[in-house]
């Protein structure tokens, strides 16, 4: 299908674009996924996983590159090396002009983690990378124990689809897509640039199902209303006239089949006013179940995709050198910084072969932000909660667990800082 050209590079697909034109020092775009064994981590088995992993990933073996009217993906030669963790989480990978991959693994102690510059891949693309990984891991440090795994060789042409491409479709939307003038947290409570607090929960996943379900929402919903309560816990009054509003990416793979590992994402925006509606956590949960079964649907989800995807297919777009692109897209994530609060994603259910559960205690995922986003995802019967902030205060953390565990959910919770000493929730 590709020709020889075409398996060394690659055009960035849509949700990518925006990454490399707006990555700074407040926000490098990055996200982290780890995975914590029983056990500490052999660093050699794991360069010997990766380097087998990597086989499997073209598309973790390329570079950035600048062309004249649009970035994109260059294959390379280049190693990636195994290292003990040596800087802060989702720190910088993306360097503009230079030759370096955009993922990294590093281990310390008990955990291995994966973090990648948002424009290589997803959260759903870096999962399956993470999953080889740590499966090829444990048969090399458990091989009696762990069968092989047995997984044929992606080719290019599967592993480097564009989706937006390929499901874009000329239709507008029938219904206006929600936006918002949004509540945005002081900016004068942020910690100096490049520093992030990370606040980690584990709750057992059985427990908060049956929470959930009391409540008649899926996690997700009944995780979004949380945040978005305890956001306005910490909200003055006068600024409950702006409405709580969240961004969550919504992963299209669950209408559009695709087996990429590339982005393919869209996401919804949902506000709600504490000023105007009910502010007890039922009417918020009912609320957020309700959207979600309006909003995220094939249909609105497909309107979504196409209404991104029409102005880079105009014809007078595609001529516009990559520097005047570079400064519309700063320019319009300016004027869009103010239409969220903050961020949520969840990724759900992480599986792994059976054969591994005895060595695997969990998963985490976080990413660098520049205001606040929650991370969800579960593996067995943990399911991990963690925040990164570029905020000071501790208000909405305490906020959102206290909730959880008025209601009867066990929480553990660790706070992790830049600053000297850590804050105690």
């Amino acid at each position: 299908m590709l020709q020889t050209r075409k398996a060394k590079w690659r055009k960035l697909e849509n949700a990518a674009k925006i990454f490399p034109a707006t990555a700074n020092d407040r926000d490098e775009r990055v996200f982290r996924m780890a995975c914590e064994l029983n056990e500490d981590v052999n660093a050699e088995a794991l360069q010997q996983a990766l380097d087998k992993t990597m086989t499997s990933f073209a598309l973790f073996s390329c570079v950035m590159r600048k062309g004249v009217f649009w970035y994109y993906l260059e294959e390379s030669t280049l190693r990636p090396i195994v290292r003990e963790e040596y800087r802060a989480p989702c720190s910088r990978l993306y360097y503009p002009d230079e030759k370096t991959l955009l993922f990294e693994v590093t281990y310390y102690k008990r955990r291995i983690n994966l973090e990648v510059f948002h424009a290589l891949a997803d959260g759903t693309g870096t999962l399956q990378f993470l999953r080889t990984l740590i499966v090829r891991y444990l048969t090399i440090t458990h091989p009696n124990e762990v069968e092989p795994l047995v997984q044929p060789q992606l080719d290019v042409a599967v592993n480097g689809e564009d989706g937006f491409e390929k499901y874009y479709s000329k239709e507008k939307a029938a219904e206006k897509i929600p936006e918002y003038k949004a509540y945005q947290m002081p900016k004068s409570n942020r910690f100096d640039a490049g520093e992030m607090r990370i606040v980690e929960g584990v709750a057992p996943v059985d427990k908060m199902l049956a929470i959930a379900k009391e409540h008649g929402a899926t996690l997700t919903a009944f995780f979004a209303a949380a945040f978005m309560c305890a956001i306005a816990d910490d909200m003055r009054q006068r600024d409950k006239r702006k409405p709580v509003a969240l961004m969550i990416p919504v992963n299209l793979r669950h209408f559009f089949p695709s087996e990429s590992v590339r982005n393919f994402f869209a996401w919804i925006d949902m506000g709600y006013n504490f000023s105007r509606q009910p502010a007890d956590f039922d009417s918020v949960v009912d609320f957020t179940a309700q959207f979600f079964k309006k909003e995220i649907t094939k249909e609105r989800m497909a309107a979504r995709m196409n209404s991104y995807i029409g102005l880079e297919t105009n014809a007078l777009m595609r001529v516009v050198p990559l520097e005047i692109k570079m400064r519309a897209m700063q320019l319009g994530n300016y004027v869009s910084y103010g239409n969220d609060t903050a961020v949520f994603s969840n990724i759900g259910r992480i599986d792994l072969p059976k054969e591994c559960a005895p060595f695997v205690k969990m998963f985490d995922f976080f990413t660098a932000t520049g205001k606040m986003q929650l991370c969800v995802c579960s593996y067995g019967n943990n399911l991990t909660m963690t925040f990164t902030t570029v905020f000071k205060s501790v208000h909405v953390f305490r906020s959102f667990f206290r909730t959880l565990t008025k209601l009867g959910v066990p929480v553990e919770v660790a706070v992790r800082s830049e600053e000297e000493n850590d804050a105690k929730l």
